[in-house]
This record gives C-alpha cells, sequence and structure tokens, in this order.
C-alpha cells in the first residue's frame, strides 16, 4: 500500500495492513487501460475484501501516482518493486492479505546464446521456482 506520511494508517502500520483498511479511501490508479494485469487484480483483491474501490485519480506513471498520494489525494497499491522510489511525504506498507502477490513472467528466445542474456537469466532464476 502506498500512503501519504499524514494518513492515520501511515502510523504504527509498519508491519503491514489488511486492504480492507482502505475500503473507504479514495484511490489513485493505473487506468483500467494501462494493461498491466494491476487493476483487475486490486478489484479482486478489493472484492475478496468486501469492498470496491473509489477511484478517485488515475495517471499512466507509478511516478504521478506517488506524487498525487504524496499530495494527499488519495492511496494506492502497487508492487513491492516500486518502494524503491522514494518520495518524501510517501511511506510504504505491505498487504497483509495472503492473494497479495503478482506473478512475475521471464519469457526468453529458445536459441538465446547471449552471455550477458544467459547471466542475467541465470540471476533471476537463480533458487526461483517454476509454477
Amino acid at each position: 500500500a502506498v500512503l501519504s506520511a499524514k494518513h492515520p494508517l501511515a502510523q504504527g502500520s509498519d508491519e503491514g495492513l489488511y486492504l480492507s483498511a482502505l475500503a473507504h479511501e479514495p484511490f489513485v490508479f493505473f487506468p483500467r487501460s494501462y494493461g498491466s494485469g494491476l487493476y483487475a487484480q486490486l478489484l479482486t483483491l478489493a472484492r475478496d475484501a468486501g469492498f470496491s474501490p473509489h477511484f478517485a485519480q488515475e495517471a499512466g506513471e507509478a511516478m504521478t501516482i506517488i506524487g498525487l498520494v504524496a499530495a494527499g489525494l488519495g492511496v494506492s497499491v502497487l508492487p513491492a518493486s516500486y518502494q524503491r522510489m522514494r518520495i518524501d511525504g510517501v511511506v510504504y506498507r505491505p498487504l497483509l492479505d495472503p492473494a497479495a502477490v503478482s506473478a512475475v513472467w521471464l519469457v526468453q528466445r529458445k536459441d538465446q546464446r547471449s552471455p550477458m542474456a544467459q547471466a542475467f537469466i541465470g540471476l533471476l532464476t537463480d533458487g526461483a521456482q517454476s509454477s
């Protein structure tokens, strides 16, 4: 979850929160047409948490979403990797809902011979389990 540092849930929720805690909050998120699957995933998570999110603002860039959250225009839910984008006035909290995970796919050419690409693939798949 991405929250304004001034948001009441930003205080004392370092361990995380359930999505249901955001049920009455305005959301800042990617448009439905964004195509990443995140919109549908958020709708499913919200439905499972017993609510339908109210989208107050839409933006096509994660930095814009985070900036709008910092300005106090709503909350958001983004993949954990976005936590690396440090913006003053924003805090990140993990979602504790068991289904709040995203699949990551690695697609490669069958005849991949580039040593650099092979090293990158090895780095990504080291210890990873395929399903």
